[in-house]
């Protein structure tokens, strides 16, 4: 029998990945980009697949779940939407947050459940949804929509400065000092 925290935890979880799942599919409507459309169809496939996971965890005569793996990439959905108007780059983005979000969603409430099983299936499944936000990512940075600025050496050798080692230094002193005053009669 599951402890309350699991189950509310995952009841938690299927409203949200229910509620991304609709979100996701509206973009898919709205994409010209064959890569984004895969990456987006495979979200909505693995969070179907950790739903119907977190069903078989509630279910109380199931005894082992195991967690499919990540779908492979697949072709776009058929998905009826009316038009919306938001470009492929801000589409990309949101989908990269919600599964970084998603991820440490997983990650954070497996450290709070109790059943062994379910905190073990959590943490795969905040594996799996960091997966897909490195897939995003490698996607945008490819599209030049994602960089991360080069830091100059200036930047790197300032940043390294809270380790002083004068500091260092004075307390290597400060540990012979009393080295020498625990063993007088010792010559250094």
């Amino acid at each position: 029998m599951l402890k309350s925290v699991d189950v509310g935890l995952m009841a938690n979880h299927q409203m949200a990945h229910k509620a991304v799942i609709s979100r996701l599919e509206l973009y898919l409507g709205n994409l010209e980009n064959p890569q984004l459309s895969t990456i987006i169809t495979q979200q909505i496939q693995m969070m179907k697949n950790h739903m119907q996971v977190m069903n078989q965890l509630l279910e109380p005569n199931q005894i082992q779940v195991t967690l499919p793996p990540l779908p492979p990439g697949m072709p776009k959905l058929n998905v009826n939407v009316a038009q919306m108007s938001m470009e492929e780059k801000d589409i990309a983005m949101d989908a990269h947050f919600t599964a970084s979000s998603m991820a440490k969603e997983n990650f954070n409430s497996s450290e709070n459940m109790k059943d062994k099983q379910v905190k073990q299936l959590h943490s795969q499944m905040g594996i799996q949804q960091s997966t897909i936000a490195e897939k995003y990512e490698s996607f945008m940075v490819q599209m030049g929509w994602m960089s991360a600025p080069e830091a100059t050496i200036a930047e790197q050798k300032a940043a390294m400065m809270p380790v002083n080692p004068v500091q260092n230094q004075a307390f290597m002193n400060q540990q012979q000092m009393n080295q020498q005053q625990s063993n007088p009669n010792q010559i250094n």
